[in-house]
């Protein structure tokens, strides 16, 4: 049981690092020798994170960023600034405090943001296109069940900290 286990542990490990990889890779230009800038992925999650974000909450700043993305303040920081300086995010004076601004979704932002997100869903689709609706609906509950575990257990990265500085020490 226990190799079945590690055998089942290790093939779910494999295949969500090659979902992981294809999620998080640039979306260059489709031309090659296009000299425009291209988006990457995490411009998107900062669009899709502050768009989340401004449904739930008056006021969306880099410390919800961060808090959402599960990223620290300073990442957030500068994911921010990019997603500013590729024209998805804008700040905007703040309703509550002179002293702060607010980040909006630029036009482009939700364009963008809209288009990946039929792009990715469309994508998925056509994976599971010769799957069964019953098959397509247990897939659905056990990945959303198995996401939802992740968020209430979260990974122990000071564990990980040992294992990986153990591993040098060889």
């Amino acid at each position: 049981m226990e190799v079945q286990q590690a055998t089942t542990g290790t093939a779910i490990d494999v295949a969500l690092f090659r979902l992981r990889r294809m999620w998080a890779r640039p979306l260059r230009p489709r031309k090659v020798g296009d000299p425009a800038r291209p988006i990457q992925m995490s411009n998107v999650m900062v669009v899709g994170a502050v768009s989340r974000l401004e449904r739930e909450c008056s006021e969306v700043t880099v410390g919800g960023v961060a808090e959402h993305m599960d990223v620290d303040p300073s990442t957030a920081s500068r994911l921010v600034n990019d997603a500013i300086a590729a024209g998805f995010v804008e700040r905007a004076a703040s309703n509550v405090d002179a002293r702060r601004v607010r980040l909006v979704p630029s036009e482009a932002g939700r364009r963008v943001l809209d288009a990946v997100t039929r792009h990715r869903r469309g994508y998925l689709d056509s994976l599971m296109a010769d799957w069964s609706q019953d098959d397509r609906e247990t897939f659905a509950r056990l990945i959303t069940r198995l996401a939802e575990a992740s968020v209430a257990s979260p990974a122990d990265l000071a564990r990980l900290d040992e294992v990986i500085a153990e591993a040098l020490e060889g």
